[in-house]
Order: C-alpha cells, then structure tokens, then sequence
C-alpha cells in the first residue's frame, strides 16, 4: 500500500508509553464512560432479590464504580458489594453449596458484562 502524498509516518513505542497516553486530556472522560457503562449492565444483569429479600440487601444497590487517576494513568474500577455485611454477589456470580448440601451454579451475571464490554 502506498501513502497519500508520499507522507510515511513513523511509529516509535519507548517504555511506559501507556502511561504517557492514560494521562492524557480527555482520557479521564473515555475511561468514566465505559466505566459506568460496565456498571450499567452489570447491575442489569444481576440477579434480582427473593420476595423476602430486605431492600438494602439487593445487588444492585451495592455495585459501585469509581474513577481515579494513578501514577499509570486514569483507571476505572466497578466496586461490588463495599458493605461487609452484604456479600452474596459474589456467591451469586461463583456458586455456592447451600446449607443443606445442595451445589447452587454460578450465574457468572459480572462475567458476562465483562465479556460484552471487550474489545473484540
């Protein structure tokens, strides 16, 4: 393939290139959006709470996710479950064996937001 005009342009990569784009303007933005979005369709995904359920146990008022800015740049993380009273979503997502013995399967919900938000 030829370029336009006889223009070539030189691609060099040096160490810690990544953190020298992360920290760029307009980043912080990029990284906020997928973040929520990642939220987004974990909490859509979740399971929903039993009829017994109380209100401040469900999983989707216990999905959190911050933005901060690191020594390698700004990075997004969806937080699940910060109360360490509430810690089923976790079971929920990895399966668990009841009290009774019986093996309950994961619904791998967190998972699957993850795989849909890949780059593909």
């Amino acid at each position: 393939m030829t370029e336009p005009d006889g223009v070539r342009t030189r691609l060099t990569l040096n160490a810690g290139w990544q953190r020298e784009a992360l920290a760029l303007p307009g980043v912080r933005e990029l990284v906020a959006k997928h973040t929520g979005e990642l939220l987004h369709r974990a909490i859509t995904d979740a399971p929903r709470r039993g009829h017994r359920a109380l209100p401040w146990n469900a999983i989707k008022k216990n999905l959190s996710a911050y933005v901060e800015l690191s020594y390698d740049g700004w990075f997004g993380n969806v937080v699940i479950e910060d109360d360490p009273k509430v810690r089923h979503a976790m079971l929920q997502e990895t399966g668990f064996t009841s009290p009774r013995g019986r093996k309950i399967r994961g619904r791998r919900y967190l998972k699957g937001a993850l795989l849909q938000m890949r780059v593909k």
